[in-house]
């Protein structure tokens, strides 16, 4: 007879449940306050929808919610790093926040305003205008978190981006509304050709390689020469006094920033590739000719 063995002993396992991931306060209520900013103007773009009376009460209401968002963004990161909370988890609901607020309300805003400006216009054709907004936006945020990432050093300050930022694409729209609505008396036959052709260009600058400055990091961070702080004076003061004009004025020469200095930054290379070109003319190179001069 085989021996009659105690059945074996199962080992106590307990399934532990995750544990729920700890929130830094103060910073992730200031990037939720970007997420409520996307949401307000989104809502108040709904709203102009269904009551055209007051339409431009409500888009005005949503170009000061995407602005409200630009403030809570230039806070929450700098926040974290005060309070020593910057995480991962942060980084990703900045980005969400940034979708929200800086690609889809701007690109809803724009749409509104160009199916009044332009009756005549397919519906189709300006939400196809408005879509390349909202994918340049998200290719651009995705792009920036895998770029981030590479650059792990403590103590790095990123003073350039590669393609528009998205607050910066927000603002376009945002401030032309702002711009409407205290020169509603004045005829500006351009302004919403702005609207209609801008839109799109700003999705496409967010996806491009062009050089746009951090203006915090760049500019308003560390010692200045006199001048340069008596020019950020005189900004300061016309903002205050015409603050619709020069937001509009301010956004839209950032947005040229990027490819008027990557056009000077050509035009410098080619004239030093053909004075380099003259030099080689002046002097015989033995060997092929023509490769010289195809250089």
């Amino acid at each position: 007879m085989r021996p009659v063995l105690p059945p074996p002993v199962r080992p106590d396992v307990r399934r532990r449940r995750p544990r729920l991931v700890s929130l830094q306060v103060l910073p992730t209520l200031v990037t939720l306050g970007n997420v409520l900013a996307g949401f307000l103007a989104l809502s108040y773009l709904v709203d102009a929808a269904g009551s055209p009376g007051g339409r431009e009460a409500l888009w005005l209401k949503a170009a000061g919610a995407i602005f409200f968002g630009m403030v809570c963004d230039a806070l929450d990161g700098r926040v974290a790093r005060l309070t020593g909370a910057a995480s991962s988890f942060g980084a990703e609901l900045d980005s969400l926040a940034d979708m929200i607020t800086f690609g889809v309300a701007p690109a809803l805003l724009a749409k509104s305003v160009v199916e009044v400006e332009f009756p005549g216009l397919p519906p189709r054709l300006s939400t196809v205008l408005a879509m390349v907004y909202v994918l340049g936006a998200a290719l651009r945020l995705a792009r920036y978190n895998v770029e981030s990432q590479r650059v792990q050093e403590p103590g790095h300050v990123t003073r350039t981006f590669r393609g528009m930022p998205s607050p910066g694409a927000a603002g376009l729209p945002a401030s032309l509304v702002l711009f409407r609505h205290e020169f509603a008396d004045a005829a500006f036959p351009w302004l919403p050709w702005l609207f209609l052709v801008g839109t799109p260009v700003a999705g496409l600058l967010m996806v491009s390689r062009f050089a746009f400055p951090h203006v915090m990091n760049r500019w308003l961070t560390g010692a200045r020469s006199p001048v340069t702080i008596l020019v950020l004076v005189v900004l300061l003061f016309l903002t205050l006094q015409h603050w619709e004009a020069s937001l509009a004025g301010l956004f839209w020469a950032y947005a040229a920033t990027g490819p008027v200095a990557a056009g000077v930054r050509a035009l410098f290379r080619r004239g030093t590739a053909e004075g380099d070109e003259d030099d080689d003319e002046d002097v015989p190179v033995p060997g092929d000719v023509d490769e010289v001069g195809r250089s």
